[in-house]
Formats: structure tokens, sequence, C-alpha cells
């Protein structure tokens, strides 16, 4: 049984999915670095008691991860007619898709793109489309918060394995 903290895999995983691309790419993926000690104690399950605080952990998801993105070196590596126009996700979710496909490339993001609309629905919390971001995520709503913050940990995790996976093959994409 692997034990490995969902939190320590997602920060491998982006560590890993980091050398890879400046490796392969000669960019970075990121604009700046994190503190992974520091960091790790506003992104972890345990801060998932109630609906709100499962919104904030989605928000710090996406701010250690999607807001740190490189958009200047994706902007580079990306053949979309509007990437000038284009958010950090949807120039890596194109920069995938020129390997893995458009399809592919969606399904890999859904759990980001999830935790993207989650981040939206703790700014707005009366939004309706929390239900359908949950859903994007990964999130199975009839399990406690605790579970509801390592799924949502896991799954953005996961994805971003996948990313990796697919762009520089190196590694099981099955890993979960």
């Amino acid at each position: 049984v692997d034990t490995t903290a969902v939190e320590e895999i997602l920060f491998g995983c982006m560590r890993l999915m980091e050398a890879d691309f400046r490796k392969t790419f000669g960019e970075p993926l990121f604009s700046h670095d994190i503190d992974d000690a520091a960091t790790m104690q506003h992104v972890s399950r345990f801060s998932s008691k109630d609906q709100a605080s499962l919104l904030r952990l989605a928000k710090e998801l996406v701010r250690i991860f999607s807001d740190r993105l490189d958009i200047r070196s994706l902007q580079k590596l990306s053949n979309h007619p509007d990437k000038e126009k284009l958010g950090s996700n949807k120039l890596l979710q194109n920069i995938l898709a020129k390997k893995a496909g458009e399809a592919r490339a969606r399904e890999v993001f859904a759990a980001i793109a999830g935790a993207y609309d989650m981040r939206v629905g703790d700014a707005h919390p009366t939004s309706s489309k929390i239900g359908e971001a949950l859903k994007l995520a990964g999130i199975d709503t009839t399990a406690t918060y605790l579970r509801q913050g390592e799924q949502l940990i896991r799954n953005f995790g996961h994805a971003i394995w996948c990313i990796g996976s697919l762009l520089f093959g190196d590694h099981q994409e099955s890993e979960k």
C-alpha cells in the first residue's frame, strides 16, 4: 500500500514536470518558485472542513500551479491562433493537444479546469456552477469534506502527472 501523502505527490509531480519542461523545451514552466514547505501548509486535505474551505483549497491549487505558469514560455511554444489572448491553462492545454490530441488534452485538464472553476466559486459562493466544477474536478460530493479535499488534490496532481507523461513520455501515465 502506497502511503505517500497526496500533497507530497502533487508537489513531486509539479517538480518533475518543471524539470522535464525546461529540459525538453529550454524554457521555464513557472514564472517563479514557491517554498514547498510553506505552501503545503495551505495545500492540505486537512484544511477541507466545509464547502467554503474546499473552495479555498481549490484557490490555493490554482495559485501554486496555474497562476505560476510562465505565459511567455507557453506562448512561444503554442501554435494557437489566439495565443496572445489565452490564459496559462489554455496555453498549456494547447501545447498538450499538439502531442495528445484535443479530446485527450481536454480530458486530462478536466480536474485543473474544475479546480479553476471552484476558485471562482470561492469568490462568488452563490454561483450555481460550483456543482458543475466539483463534477469536472472529479469530486464525490457525498464524501466527507476531508475526503473531497483529498480527491481534489489527488485529481489535480494526477492531471499534472498525465500532462507530463503525455508531453515527455518518460513516465507511466497510469500512475494515480
